[in-house]
């Protein structure tokens, strides 16, 4: 013992080797919780933009498109974000296995925790309404994100007159029962309303507006509405009301 004693003094003298002060490690330790808590942030984010996309989703639509509701599922899974959210929780979950008593935990606790804590603040941010937030500022900043969401298959679901599927951009009120629309892929339309079609709140039936609508295909460029809905939003089926009823 001595002499391995006398070996590492000689090695310290030798090399000039100096403790490192206490605030270094401190500084490490507090680097590796930020980065932990970020990691859990970005990942409640991804998780708050999933619940706004699942619960925006028109989950009726696959009697339209004479599909099962299991397809209509895979095609509407955001799995984009989904990746987002697995790998801000691995990064997480690596950082605090680094903090300075991550190393006494089992791996299924701390992955546990990086999961319930994203989940548990991404429902937090959800009914504040952060996610539809986020995802227009993603969808505004990343030209390709619609390419790489789900975002792109809503828009060809939508725009299938020959099902009774009608989505687009308003341009034109002609009078209270008529509208032309622009389709998400260029075609104008003339769309016609009856007193019993179906407005979904909050609407506005106003140039500018997107739209998507179920209706019939009446002729060439021609659509027949019977339900009108917001295109950013379902629409709560609850305040759905007929057009032209008298208040």
């Amino acid at each position: 013992m001595n002499n391995f004693g006398e070996k590492v003094l000689q090695k310290i003298k030798k090399e000039c080797i100096c403790p490192k002060p206490r605030w270094q490690f401190l500084l490490k330790d507090y680097f590796v919780w930020l980065v932990f808590l970020i990691s859990l942030f970005l990942g409640s984010i991804a998780f708050c933009v999933m619940l706004h996309v699942l619960f925006t989703n028109d989950w009726d639509l696959y009697q339209y498109l004479h599909t099962s509701f299991a397809g209509h599922i895979l095609v509407s899974i955001p799995y984009l974000w989904l990746v987002f959210l697995a790998l801000f929780v691995s990064i997480a979950y690596y950082n605090f296995k680094y903090t300075k008593s991550g190393y006494r935990h089992e791996t299924y606790f701390i992955v546990g925790l990086s999961i319930v804590g994203s989940l548990f603040l991404g429902t937090f941010l959800h009914t504040l309404g952060a996610g539809e937030k986020v995802e227009n500022f993603v969808a505004e900043s990343v030209p390709e994100y619609e390419k790489l969401t789900c975002c792109s298959a809503r828009k060809d679901i939508w725009v299938q007159p020959t099902h009774g599927l009608l989505a687009g951009e308003i341009v034109n009120i002609v009078d209270e029962r008529n509208f032309e629309l622009k389709d998400f892929f260029g075609s104008a339309w003339h769309v016609q309303e009856s007193d019993d079609t179906l407005e979904y709140e909050p609407l506005l039936i106003q140039p500018g507006e997107s739209v998507k609508i179920i209706g019939e295909k009446q002729m060439d460029f021609v659509f027949w509405a019977r339900e009108i809905r917001p295109w950013g939003n379902k629409g709560d089926v609850h305040k759905a009301k007929v057009r032209f009823e008298s208040e």
